[in-house]
C-alpha cells in the first residue's frame, strides 16, 4: 500500500510539473514574434490601415523585460524601430519605449490586452487615439 501511495505521489508530482512547464510556455513572450496580420480602425470604428499579405513585414524580439522591433516593407526598405521595456501579466500587456527611429514614439507606454495561443500572439489596444489588432506568429 505504501509503495502504491508512494508512486502515486511522484506521478502526481511530474504531471504538476509538466502542466507548469506547458503552461508556461504559452504565457511568456520571450522570443522572436513576426507580424502575420494588423488592423487599425479610428474612434469611429472605421478600417484606417491594414497589414496583410506580406506587405509590411515586422519582427520582435523580447526577452524577460526588453523587447525591440524593426518594420521594412516588402521590397525591403526600412521604416521603423524602436526598443524598450515591457511587462506582461496575465492579458495585460505594456511596453515603453525608450529608442525609437520615429521620435513620436520615444517615451511613450502602450497598453494592451493579449493572449498567446499555439504560437500566436494576439494583442488589442489604442496607440495615439488609433485601435489596433496585432496578431504575432512565433518563429521557432
Amino acid at each position: 500500500m505504501k509503495k502504491i501511495l508512494a508512486l502515486i505521489t511522484i506521478t502526481t508530482l511530474i504531471l504538476s510539473q509538466w502542466a507548469n512547464a506547458n503552461n508556461k510556455a504559452d504565457t511568456t513572450l520571450a522570443g522572436t514574434w513576426e507580424l502575420e496580420y494588423a488592423i487599425y480602425k479610428n474612434q469611429q470604428g472605421e478600417v484606417v490601415g491594414e497589414i496583410k499579405d506580406k506587405n509590411t513585414l515586422s519582427r520582435k524580439i523580447l526577452s524577460e523585460q526588453h523587447f525591440a522591433f524593426i518594420t521594412w516593407d516588402k521590397n525591403g526598405k526600412f521604416t521603423v524601430a524602436a526598443s524598450g521595456t515591457y511587462r506582461f501579466n496575465d492579458e495585460d500587456y505594456s511596453e515603453t519605449v525608450d529608442v525609437t527611429s520615429e521620435a513620436r514614439l520615444l517615451g511613450k507606454t502602450y497598453h494592451f490586452k493579449g493572449v498567446i495561443k499555439k504560437g500566436l500572439w494576439i494583442h488589442k489596444g489604442m496607440e495615439d487615439g488609433i485601435l489596433i489588432e496585432e496578431h504575432w506568429r512565433q518563429v521557432p
